[in-house]
């Protein structure tokens, strides 16, 4: 038998490494070929694993690592400034798409814990899929990021709070039962607590050098919550993610979580495996009505909610969009209550296929969804511009005016600099001498320093055509793209070579294709930050063993003494 486990963990490690090169070397998720992984060797098509149960009780191992890991990363002081909208707005998309589909599915015929269920499958959205995706596309820290991981986190946490209920029912009207889970959900914080303040810190300083022992404290410290969770009768997941979170704002967080990274990977890869196993394709197992049911909850009305929320809140249409579409799939959570419904027998065979047929489908299409965020926006605003040519959505952008700081008088002749971080921000201080600079990013921390400082910004994506009017890009005389999204800057400088050949544009690249590649799109000069520094290195070097001298103490001084007054207001805005 244990043979069997270890030959079943080869073949999903070994197919999932050849599906997901063939998935690289297409362009596509790594999720899709995990999920995909687990048709081809799962029931559904060659059979290869067969001893299924014991690989479903690893993967919800794999959910405990998983939602660890999250816990690890949630920061929820950069949400702070949207702590109203994220914490209402998650409540309410979570109430209203649970009451819905609750009440077709009564309609429907199917019972009230059933229900109710499947109602909370469809209603939280995976931080996991959300976090990658921003992450890949260093969006984690823009605006509607922010409100994307604040949305799932909050989610998150209901979701923690809620599995203990769901498994037993009663023990929401029965107050021993009902003391017995707060007691139990109490002891989990008061350890967290507890850890977080008097032990953790201490010992992770200690042992920070030694690479082994700050592997095993981490480790441990996320199983000791899960055991503490089992033995309080909550789900190790749920003992898991308060683990993460007790981590979470110690100085260490981002080594702990780099330390278990590859442990991570690996239970993450047959959690998503097993899902793609569980898939099952026979006609009678699935209710059609159901299944219409709940695609049409995930792909139409959660986005739907999702925007409406977001656009009521005055962060403009096309935030609300990106934010609908990127929480449009179901979640871990969602897995984690399909599998103890299914356990506890409060959930059909058959409701439950077609429940972890909607949560791996709409993972795996996200990435799509979101990658064709901007085509649809542009799509819709043009149809809704026919539709309403009179309309005004001025109030709904009340957050996004917030984020905006322009000189009254008309934009003509002026600078544009296309992110503001040090590299843009520099040049900024030096060119607002000469004319009038105009800064945009899609980080608003940046913008409300920017703002402080008094320097014009926008808060956007440089390809927005509502930031392009504002900043009148295509008026301006001298235009630098100091953004590190290459696709975006060489779309942004060929759109603006067709709309001005007079502009002149200064460029960064990364690498030397992607300078060659913007000198063929007309650009007048390509910098690349890493050969200058390392050229302006390598002549500090050279004067050293030449003269023997190295830098003057006053000069170094200086230096130190203006990066202590950068740093500073660093921390101040940031």
């Amino acid at each position: 038998m244990a043979f069997d486990i270890v030959f079943s963990f080869g073949i999903i490690m070994i197919a999932s490494t050849i599906v997901a090169l063939v998935a690289r070397k297409l362009k596509q998720p790594l999720l899709l070929a995990y999920l995909i992984t687990g048709v081809i060797i799962g029931p559904l098509a060659l059979g290869l694993v067969s001893n299924t149960q014991d690989i479903l009780v690893f993967s919800e191992l794999g959910v405990a690592f998983l939602l660890f890991a999250i816990g690890i990363e949630s920061n929820f002081s950069k949400l702070f400034r949207m702590k109203y909208l994220i914490v209402f707005g998650s409540l309410l998309q979570v109430a209203v798409t649970t009451a819905i589909v609750f009440a077709l599915m009564g309609v429907l015929g199917f019972g009230f814990i059933e229900s109710l269920y499947v109602g909370l499958i469809l209603a939280f959205s995976s931080t996991v899929i959300a976090v990658k995706y921003l992450s890949d596309k260093n969006q984690i820290n823009t605006l509607h990021g922010r409100l994307i991981i604040g949305f799932a986190i909050v989610q998150d946490l209901v979701a923690v709070m809620l599995l203990p209920l769901l498994a037993r029912p009663e023990t929401i009207f029965d107050i021993g039962l009902l003391s017995g889970f707060l007691i139990g959900l109490a002891v989990l914080f008061v350890l967290a607590v507890l850890l977080n303040k008097l032990l953790l810190p201490r010992l992770l300083k200690s042992n920070a050098k030694n690479q082994e022992l700050f592997f095993l404290i981490v480790i441990s410290t996320g199983l000791c919550f899960m055991y503490v969770a089992n033995l309080v009768n909550f789900s190790i997941a749920v003992g898991a993610f308060i683990g993460g979170l007790t981590l979470s704002n110690l100085p260490y967080n981002t080594e702990a979580l780099s330390r278990i990274r590859g442990l991570r990977d690996f239970f993450t890869t047959i959690f998503f495996v097993s899902l793609g196993m569980q898939l099952t394709l026979s006609i009678a197992a699935f209710p059609i009505a159901l299944a219409v049911l709940m695609f049409l909850t995930v792909y139409l009305l959660n986005p739907l909610i999702y925007y409406l929320i977001t656009y009521f809140a005055g962060y403009g249409s096309r935030n609300a969009l990106t934010v609908g579409l990127a929480l449009e799939q179901a979640s871990e959570f969602s897995f984690i209550l399909a599998a103890q419904a299914l356990m506890l027998g409060q959930m059909s065979q058959g409701v439950y296929s077609v429940a972890i047929l909607v949560i791996v489908v709409s993972m795996a299409t996200t990435p799509y969804m979101l990658e064709s965020s901007s085509k649809a926006y542009s799509f819709l605003h043009s149809v809704f511009k026919r539709l309403f040519p009179k309309y005004s959505s001025k109030k709904f952008n009340r957050k996004l005016k917030e984020l905006e700081y322009l000189p009254k008088e008309e934009l003509e002749g002026h600078i544009v600099i296309l992110g503001s971080g040090v590299f843009g921000n520099s040049v900024a201080a030096v060119l607002r001498n000469y004319a009038t600079v105009v800064l945009i990013d899609h980080n608003p921390s940046n913008i409300l320093s920017n703002i402080k400082k008094r320097l014009y910004s926008v808060y956007g994506n440089g390809e927005s055509e509502e930031v392009w009017q504002k900043a009148n890009i295509e008026g301006a005389k001298i235009v630098i793209s100091t953004i590190p999204d290459t696709r975006a800057a060489m779309s942004i400088i060929k759109r603006l070579r067709e709309a001005n050949e007079k502009s002149v544009i200064f460029a960064r690249a990364h690498n030397f294709e992607e300078a060659l590649q913007m000198y063929k799109l007309g650009v007048e000069s390509v910098i690349m930050p890493q050969v200058l520094g390392s050229n302006e290195c390598i002549r500090q070097i050279q004067n050293f063993l030449n003269t023997g001298k190295t830098i003057s103490s006053k000069l170094k001084n200086e230096f130190i003494n203006y990066l202590k007054g950068k740093a500073a207001l660093e921390r101040k805005y940031s």
